[in-house]
Parts: structure tokens; sequence; C-alpha cells
């Protein structure tokens, strides 16, 4: 029980590192880049406001 309650946390650590990078990556990405990809500005400022879970 305890192993799997610690298991389940650090997956949990693990998928928020993840997002947060993925997040400053899109920030970081020019407005060529992010066009490559199909998003917009206005896009990636409304992924950066919604809270890391």
């Amino acid at each position: 029980m305890v192993v799997s309650i610690w298991r389940r946390l650090a997956e949990i650590v693990h998928i928020r590192r993840e997002r947060s990078r993925a997040r400053c990556q899109l920030a970081a990405m020019s407005d060529r880049e992010l066009q490559d990809c199909g998003m917009t500005r206005s896009e990636i400022a409304y992924e950066l406001r919604k809270p890391i879970r």
C-alpha cells in the first residue's frame, strides 16, 4: 500500500515536470516554429495559463 502511494506520487511529479518542460519549449518557439506545429501565440498563452496538474 505505502509503495503504491509513493509510486503514484513519483508518477505525478514526473508528469508535472514533463508538462512544465513542454510549456517552456512552447514559450521559447518562434512564430515560424509555432506555425509549423499548427499553433498560434494565443493558443500558447492559453496553455501557459493552465495550472500544472
